[in-house]
């Protein structure tokens, strides 16, 4: 195209522009921006656009007038105008977007453009996108138009070079920055921190984190020698031979060590280092170092707690031991003991009948009151074991349906004759059968029953009395005596395993008998309640649920 001699206005506005474009600091945005803007007003067009090539589209990048809004906007290439201007990098000018083939119609009616032209912009030779004006008007550009748009670009496409490189370094700058943040972040929430030695220098580089582990400011210099400085005595040695063994035979290291941070402050930490090689050799050692305090206080306390579980696992077993040695030895109590006793009670009775069929009553009744002594004996004995084996257990006694008139018969069978004549039944219920471990059940009636014999005078009754209640749905078994009744003292304590002094209603020692009773009524999920107590006698209440554990 012949060169056309542009009116000196228009021309030195051009030259201005050039300037201004030569001169504009290096906001990639702001730069094309002002490009559009003042080619707008330069040719009286109703927009113009920058527009750059990605992939095979083009992009709307700046706008100024009717097609600021379009920023953004895609255009393929191989349907418009401008992706045959960045083919053939040169000037092209549509009349008519109506009738001009090279154009995309759709998008032309879409932003309401008739005419336009466009340069190519290019950048060593290649082109890398296009400068567009355009108006509403058919034929609203003419050569000189042409001329400015193609002086414009000539500038303009090296100086959008400069900016699109000058953008690119500031985003990767911006990148990294913001990269160096999130691993800073990251190692401070980690509590992990990066160091570097150079091999060849002898330089040492901490990241802010290791500074911080440490406790130093960031103008604070390290050195291999300080570096190594700051571990515990005893862990100097290490943590030098790690490094050396680095150095000889490229090892890696993972150690934990105490430390002593700028401050005083005792800390364990996890240094972790590896070297790196180049063409020359190790060129590096690089690693991590990380405050591990917390995590070694857990370390240690486990330790300390699986040192206490061995050790109360090795009690458990000595005390199992105990236990059955005393299991060994109850049984002892039971069959070398126990029976012995029981055939000299019979022994005894047997002797006494003899006694009393010949009319030598005083002989009889001497015997009569020693079977009773050897009674008490075995009572004893049997308090002694249920403790030992029977209550100590932590579960409900194995019930089974169990003939209520039996657990009465057995129970006082157990007494001397003179004391069983003392015993008087009353039932005021229908009920045979209870659920019940039989054996336990029998020890505590007769413990209640010995204790109203013992604490009444001997020629009074002791009355055992079977009952129902509703609620809750039990069998109720009464035992009543007429003795002077139980000190207001002793009541609270009345059914625990304790040592009482004498007094003229309980004996003096460590009463098993009532704790028994208690602890037998718990396994069957009954109660045991002192029902009356005055100076005229005492009443004790079982109550056996009909349903226990309901």
């Amino acid at each position: 195209m012949p060169h056309l001699a542009l009116q000196p206005v228009r021309l030195e506005r051009i030259i201005q522009m050039q300037s201004l474009i030569v001169q504009a600091v290096f906001d990639l945005d702001r730069f094309m921006q002002l490009v559009v803007d003042n080619l707008q007003e330069l040719t009286h067009a109703m927009g113009a656009v920058v527009e750059l090539v990605d992939g095979d589209d083009m992009v709307y990048r700046a706008a100024s007038g009717c097609m600021a809004p379009y920023v953004g906007m895609r255009l393929a290439q191989a349907s418009s105008l401008s992706g045959l201007c960045v083919r053939r990098t040169e000037v092209l000018i549509c009349s008519d977007a109506e009738t001009d083939p090279r154009v995309d119609l759709a998008a032309c009616r879409r932003v309401g453009v008739r005419s336009m032209v466009c340069t190519p912009l290019l950048q060593s030779g290649q082109a890398i996108g296009v400068l567009k004006v355009m108006s509403s008007q058919a034929a609203a550009f003419d050569r000189n138009d042409e001329q400015t748009l193609r002086l414009m670009a000539d500038v303009l496409g090296a100086a959008l070079g400069k900016q699109m490189a000058f953008d690119q370094l500031t985003k990767a700058e911006e990148r990294l920055r913001a990269s160096e943040a999130f691993l800073d972040r990251t190692g401070r929430a980690a509590g992990v921190g990066g160091w570097e030695l150079d091999m060849r220098s002898g330089e040492l580089i901490w990241s802010d984190q290791t500074r911080r582990i440490h406790e130093v400011d960031a103008a604070w210099q390290p050195t291999l020698d300080n570096a190594v400085g700051f571990y515990a005595p005893e862990a100097q040695p290490l943590i030098r031979q790690a490094v050396e063994r680095a150095i000889e035979d490229g090892s890696s290291w993972d150690l934990e060590l105490p430390l002593r941070t700028a401050t005083g402050r005792a800390i364990w930490v996890r240094t972790c280092g590896e070297p790196e090689h180049d063409q020359d050799g190790i060129a590096r050692l690089i690693g991590a170092i990380q405050d591990v305090t917390e995590h070694r206080a857990r370390k240690d306390e486990l330790q300390r707690e699986q040192q206490l579980r061995n050790e109360i696992e090795h009690h458990a077993h000595e005390t199992r031991a105990l236990l059955a040695e005393r299991n060994d030895m109850l049984n002892v109590l039971a069959h070398e003991v126990r029976q012995p006793l029981n055939n000299a009670s019979a022994a005894l009775q047997s002797a006494a009948r003899v006694l009393t069929d010949i009319r030598e009553s005083a002989a009889s009744q001497r015997l009569s009151r020693a079977r009773t002594v050897m009674g008490q004996v075995l009572a004893s004995i049997d308090n002694t074991l249920a403790v030992a084996t029977l209550l100590a257990r932590p579960s409900k006694a194995e019930c089974m349906d169990a003939d209520i008139d039996t657990l009465i018969e057995v129970s006082i069978a157990d007494f001397a004759e003179d004391q069983r004549r003392r015993i008087r039944v009353e039932r005021a219920t229908a009920t045979r059968t209870a659920a019940m471990d039989m054996s336990l059940m029998r020890l505590a009636l007769r413990n209640l029953l010995s204790n109203a014999l013992k604490f009444s005078p001997p020629d009074t009754p002791v009355t055992l009395r079977l009952s129902d209640s509703d609620d809750p749905l039990a069998l109720v078994l009464d035992v009543s005596d007429q003795g002077p009744g139980i000190a207001s003292a002793l009541v609270p304590t009345l059914f625990e395993r304790t040592t009482r002094p004498e007094t003229a209603s309980l004996a003096a020692g460590h009463h098993l008998g009532l704790y028994i009773v208690r602890r037998v009524m718990e396994l069957h999920d009954g109660e045991v309640h002192l029902q009356h107590n005055g100076p005229t006698g005492v009443t004790m209440r079982l109550l056996l649920c009909l349903a226990p554990g309901d």
